[in-house]
């Protein structure tokens, strides 16, 4: 097998592996009302709502979706109950999305995932290796990043 084929077969394994792991472990939490998408939409709100960009233009620039997208999926988790908006106080044209209450214990599950699939891979390595993963995984990114542009 070629570089070339390791490399494909690694990348798309992976890729699926992660998401049917994450709705093996998020599916129950929600009562298997939402999909790994809007999950990741949740997930995209509460972290840009640390920082106070929460805006709609923002969350759909992290999403790398366009502002009709993001707006379908929030109406399909607002009637879910995940999702809430609030009007900006001074600019009455901007408008920040919020989670609901469900919507951060949804999204607490969800980091819950990622901790112990984090931790899990860090035990099964010696820190070398980890190292070498860490660095590799970071080119990786970079390449992903500059396809987003």
């Amino acid at each position: 097998m070629t570089h070339w084929e390791k490399l494909n077969d690694f990348l798309v394994s992976c890729f699926y592996s992660i998401l049917w792991a994450e709705e093996k472990a998020l599916g129950p939490v929600s009562n298997n009302t939402l999909s790994i998408k809007e999950i990741h939409v949740i997930d995209a709100v509460c972290k840009a709502k640390t920082k106070n960009k929460n805006t709609f233009s923002h969350i759909a620039n992290i999403l790398n979706i366009t502002l009709g997208t993001l707006t379908t999926s929030f109406a399909r988790l607002q009637r879910k109950g995940y999702l809430t908006k609030r009007q900006d106080a001074t600019d009455k044209r901007v408008y920040f999305i919020e989670p609901t209450e469900l919507g951060t214990f949804i999204n607490k599950k969800h980091d819950e995932f990622h901790k112990e699939m984090v931790e899990g891979i860090i035990k099964l390595l010696p820190e070398k290796e980890l190292d070498n993963l860490v660095s590799s995984l970071g080119v990786l990114e970079t390449f992903f990043r500059q396809q987003m542009k």
